[in-house]
This record gives structure tokens, C-alpha cells and sequence, in this order.
């Protein structure tokens, strides 16, 4: 319950009215933009125009504002497009680079004739322009510009999408660009005014209606047919609808308002996967091999391990839905499905020494292609991880459970060590993987995993090795504060929370005292409970890529800890991220798992991230 709430906390940013309020607002608080000319020097110069001013753009009216006048020169347009298709476009590959490079140029020929341009094309380019800004001004110790920036060029595309009427008359040029925006920057540093162009319902239903999930209907390729295609913008239309189907069932498996649900229906469309080809191979229609690394290997095992997540779903709904526990026979048949996934993974995408030796050249040429690897792996590792965790506690202390317990602790180290790999070995991310949400989320919800387990282990014969494994995790989560506004400002709400209950009197619990608030307690929040649920035989799940998962019947050897625990009084107030778990780790031994307290830290988790219906006394929880 802890972890899921603060997973719900720190994705707050992607899923608005999943963030606490205060937070909300925090993080939404328009700003205006400095003039001070240390500002102007910190940004690119493409956009010194519009920095120029004392005031802010996104102050004007969308519908009236002169959009031309803030385009950067070509030559700055097409330098942060480089930059854009280089180091962020693989994580998603929305765009195919000579279409949108020759869209680029037509657009600053039509405004040299001194023609308007058009709106979709200039909405495309201030979102690639926004993303690559902001990232370029992180990247160079500059977070506040970088926000700042970014909010009022996503404006500027915003602007450009409502003259177009966009809405009304959906283009795939506006919706590579309300794509680009909804995918790379957070939704709450967005101009509210244009903030609900970029939402996953708003994408997905301007994709209808520009029919993308009708794209493969007899009908349609009949029509198609008969009246001639550009092949393609029939790729590109694919690619971005199976881009969108991804992440909506991706995000499903994610704590949040969007949990246990999907949009987009498999029953309700036909359109084909995309082709593992190259951009420039578009049109032959000789897909390559999925052996083979091409620009779409990443989007197409980023689909697999989605449409698994789908299977998730669809299998844990019904019981959350209801208020039940999905039964460890569920749990398990999901794992596989998940191991079977990952184990399809090529060559290319693995860790083990002799990938690394024969792709080495790739990578080098190729980095992309060594960071999606990164990617990939740190993603099936922590959907792992979360897909146990609901039985992750009990298996320490129930054989029948202890492939979660295991599994989740072996997944929570790999998301680590990848990490790690990310920061320390070349080809290093550009730019710097803390940047990403969705590496840091995968990261922050490991320590957490790991944090949980020492304070409910606190003897283990490895406690001190564990409790530095901890450690290491939050240098980690600290490195990322300092480098990620967004990271830093959901972090510390998360801490916040927890400074305000680690502040109880020194209770002690004796054995017997808790052995029975062990077995009776129906609202003990990490209680042991006991089914007839067994463990299936399975074998060990151990691939080529150098990373182990450990079958059912290896763990059952798992030492059992029955210590009793109980609170000391802690003043944590303000201190690095470091030193406050580190005390918590300290005082683990304490910690009286039944205690009042203890259900009231997880009930302001769980309210905070309800903000709308906190103050609703009608509200079912």
C-alpha cells in the first residue's frame, strides 16, 4: 500500500489529478518570464526573440498572436531538430526525419514569400523546438530557464494548433506535435490555456478521428487503393497510433486514476504493427528480421511488453473492481507471461558480456540503440517488481510466497544497476537519463522496495549490506533532485509526508502482543495472510542476457524473521534525502507495523493523491 502510493505521488506530473494538491499547484504556478539578461545569455540563442521582452508570450491570446514572429532562424530550427531526432526522438520515433526535415524547409520558404505557413507544420516545430530546449538548457545547468522555455513554446504550439482549428479538423502534422508535447514535458508546467491539447484522451481521440484505427479496414485499403497513397504517411499514421495504444496500456499497469483501465480496444480497430525497417527503407515493404536493430526494434518490443500489461489488466480489474486480492495463481500465470516476453527480447537489447562484445561497434555508431537497450530492460524489471509486490512482504515471512519476495528484490536491483550502467558506461545518455521521468519513476519505486524490506528484516544476517544497498539507491534519487525541478519538487512531498509521521513516542511490542495483532489484525496494512495458495513447479528463468530470474523452487529456503518491532520517537525536520532514510534505517527495529500512526501515514498517501475528493464527505474510499 506504501509503495503505490508513493508511486502515485511521484508520477503525480503525468497524471494531473494523481498529484497531491498543494503540489499541484506548486507545480502549475505560472511564472512570468525574467528579463534579466543572464536569462537571455542561458538560452539558445534561437530564442532570444522571445526572451527579448519583459513580459511573457503565453500572456497574449492564442488565437490572435502573430506566430511567425517568434519562429527562431532555419539554421536554429534545424540545429535543435538534430538535436531532437539525435538524443530524445528514439525513446518514441514520432517523427521521420527527411519528412519533417523537408516540412521544415518548406515552411521558412513559404514565410520568405511572405505567406503565413502552415499552422500544423509551424505546431510540429515549436513542440520539437520546445522538447529539444528543454533539454539542451537542462543539460547545461539551467532547470529554471528550461521550464520556462519549454511552457511558452509548448504555447506557441499551442497557439498554432487552435488557429488551425485542430480540434474540429485533426492533421497528422498536429498530432505528431500535441504527441511530441504530451510524451516529453510535464503536463503541469504546461500554459493551462493549452495544457488539455496534449492529454492521452485528447490524443487518442483526434487519432479517431483522423481514422488511424480504421487504418487497415477492406474498405479503407480499397479506398486507398483506387485513389493512390503516399506509403509513407501510412507507416507514420501506423507507428503513431500503435505509439498511443503503447503508452495507454503501459500506464494502465501504473498507480493513478488511469490504474486497472485502458482506452484503446484491440476488438475496436485494425491497423498493422509497424514495419521493422528503416525510415529511409519506407515504401519497399521488406521488413527486416526483429533480430535485426532498425529505428522501430525499440517500439516494437516496447509493444510486447504493453500488450502484456494489457493482459495484466484486464486480468487484475475485475478483482480490484470488486475489492478482492488476486489470488497468487493469477499473480504467477502473469509472471510468465511477462518472463516469456522478456526472454523474446534480441540480442542486441541484453547485458550479458558477449552482447555487449558483439554489438559493441552498434553501439558506438548507434547509441540510441545502446539506450533503448537501457530502457527496455529497466522497464520488464520493474513491471516485475510491481507485479509481486503485492505479495512481496508476505514472502519473507511465508515459504508460499517467497518467489515474490525474491523475484521483486532481484528486479529492483537490476533497475539499479542499470541505472548505474546509464550514468558510468559509454555510450553515456544525452542527455542524462535523471532527466527522464520514466527512469527515475522505475528507480524511485526500487529504493522503495528495497527500503520496505530492511525495515520488515531489520535482522537479516545482511541487514548492514542491505541497509547500504538502500543508501546507494537514494544517492541516486539525490542526484536526480538536483538535476530534475520536477523529480525534486515529487520527492520531497513524498518526504514530507513522512517527516510529518515519524514523530511517534517509543512504544514497546512484545513477541506474543505481536504475533497476535499478526493473525488477527484485519487492518494490519502488511500483515502476513495465510491461504492455500502453492507455488506451481517452475523452472529457473535464465537467458542469455546475464540477468537470473529465480524459479518458485529455489526460494523456499528463504530465512524467516518473526522479530518484534516497535517505534522510537524521531525529529527527522529538514535534512538530504540521504541522511533521512538513513535514520529510518536506523530506527527500523522500531517501527510498530499495527501502530495508529502507521495506518494514518498511509491514509494522508492515499488522500493526497485524491485531491478532488478528499473534501468530499460523500466519497466512497
Amino acid at each position: 500500500m506504501t509503495a503505490d502510493c508513493l508511486e502515485k505521488i511521484l508520477m503525480g506530473h503525468r497524471v494531473p489529478s494523481a498529484v497531491p494538491a498543494a503540489l499541484r499547484e506548486e507545480l502549475s504556478g505560472y511564472e512570468r518570464i525574467p528579463s534579466s539578461r543572464q536569462h537571455a545569455d542561458a538560452a539558445s540563442g534561437s530564442f532570444h526573440s522571445l526572451l527579448r521582452t519583459s513580459g511573457s508570450v503565453s500572456l497574449a491570446h492564442p488565437a490572435t498572436i502573430c506566430l511567425a514572429s517568434y519562429l527562431p532562424s532555419e539554421a536554429d530550427a534545424l540545429r535543435l531538430f538534430d538535436y531532437y531526432k539525435n538524443h530524445l526522438d528514439y525513446q518514441y520515433h514520432l517523427v521521420v526525419p527527411a519528412r519533417t526535415k523537408r516540412d521544415i524547409h518548406a515552411l521558412y520558404e513559404a514565410i520568405a514569400r511572405g505567406e503565413s505557413g502552415d499552422l500544423n507544420q509551424i505546431a510540429l516545430l515549436f513542440s520539437i523546438i520546445a522538447t529539444a530546449l528543454f533539454y539542451q538548457l537542462l543539460s547545461t545547468d539551467s532547470p529554471d530557464v528550461a521550464e520556462i522555455c519549454s511552457r511558452e513554446t509548448v504555447f506557441l504550439a499551442g497557439a498554432a494548433l487552435i488557429q488551425s482549428n485542430y480540434v474540429a479538423y485533426p492533421t497528422v502534422e498536429g498530432l505528431q506535435a500535441a504527441m511530441i508535447i504530451g510524451h516529453h514535458l510535464s503536463s503541469l508546467t504546461l500554459n493551462p490555456s493549452v495544457s488539455s491539447l496534449f492529454s492521452q484522451g485528447g490524443l487518442v481521440s483526434q487519432a479517431k478521428s483522423l481514422g488511424l484505427h480504421l487504418l487497415d479496414c477492406p474498405q479503407v485499403v480499397a479506398a486507398r487503393q483506387e485513389k493512390g497513397f503516399d506509403k509513407s504517411e501510412i507507416e507514420l499514421k501506423r507507428r503513431l497510433w500503435w505509439d498511443l495504444a503503447s503508452y495507454d496500456w503501459l500506464v494502465g499497469f501504473l498507480s493513478g486514476p488511469q490504474e486497472w483501465t485502458y482506452t484503446i480496444q484491440p476488438q475496436h480497430m485494425n491497423v498493422r504493427r509497424p514495419l521493422n525497417i528503416e525510415d529511409d527503407s519506407i515504401g519497399n515493404e521488406t521488413e527486416l528480421p526483429l533480430s535485426t536493430p532498425t529505428c522501430m526494434s525499440y517500439s516494437l518490443h516496447r509493444l510486447r511488453l504493453a500488450e502484456v500489461c494489457r493482459e495484466i489488466v484486464d486480468a487484475g480489474a475485475p478483482h480490484h473492481l470488486q475489492g478482492e486480492e488476486i489470488t497468487y495463481e493469477i499473480i504467477l500465470d502473469l509472471d510468465r507471461k511477462l518472463q516469456q516476453a522478456y526472454s523474446e527480447l534480441p540480442t542486441f537489447f541484453r547485458f550479458d558480456t558477449s552482447s555487449r562484445r558483439q554489438f559493441a561497434n552498434i553501439y558506438r555508431g548507434r547509441p540510441e540503440i545502446a539506450w533503448q537497450r537501457a530502457l527496455i530492460q529497466q522497464a520488464y524489471h520493474s513491471r516485475l517488481c510491481r507485479l509481486h509486490r503485492q505479495y512481496f512482504i508476505r514472502g519473507a515471512k511465508d515459504p508460499k510466497y517467497s518467489y515474490s519476495h525474491v523475484v521483486s528484490l532481484q528486479s529492483a536491483r537490476k533497475v539499479l544497476e542499470i541505472k548505474r550502467i546509464m550514468d558510468e558506461e559509454e555510450p553515456l545518455f544525452t542527455p542524462n537519463s535523471s532527466f527522464f521521468w520514466a527512469v527515475m519513476h522505475h528507480v524511485f519505486m526500487a529504493a522503495v522496495i528495497l527500503l520496505i524490506d530492511v525495515c520488515f528484516n531489520w535482522d537479516d544476517i545482511l541487514a548492514c549490506k542491505r541497509k547500504e544497498e538502500v543508501l546507494d539507491a537514494c544517492r541516486l534519487l539525490s542526484r536526480a533532485q538536483q538535476s530534475s525541478a520536477v523529480a525534486r519538487k515529487c520527492i520531497n512531498a513524498m518526504m514530507d509526508i513522512l517527516r510529518r509521521h515519524w514523530k511517534q513516542e517509543k512504544r514497546p511490542v512484545s513477541s506474543g502482543e505481536m504475533q497476535a495483532q499478526l493473525t488477527s489484525s484485519p487492518g494490519l496494512p502488511f500483515s502476513v495472510l495465510h491461504d492455500q495458495c502453492a507455488i506451481p513447479a517452475a523452472k529457473n528463468v535464465q537467458d542469455s542476457k546475464g540477468f537470473h530470474f529465480a524459479g518458485p523452487e529455489q526460494v523456499h529456503n528463504l530465512a524467516i524473521h518473526d522479530q518484534p518491532i516497535e517505534f522510537v520517537s524521531s525529529e527527522l525536520g529538514f535534512a538530504p534525502l540521504e541522511d533521512l532514510w538513513g535514520q529510518m534505517l536506523d530506527e527500523s527495529a522500531h517501527i510498530a507495523l499495527d501502530t495508529p500512526e502507521w495506518m494514518d501515514l498511509l491514509t494522508e498517501l492515499t488522500n493526497a493523491t485524491a485531491p478532488d475528493r478528499v473534501n468530499d464527505p460523500g466519497a466512497i474510499e
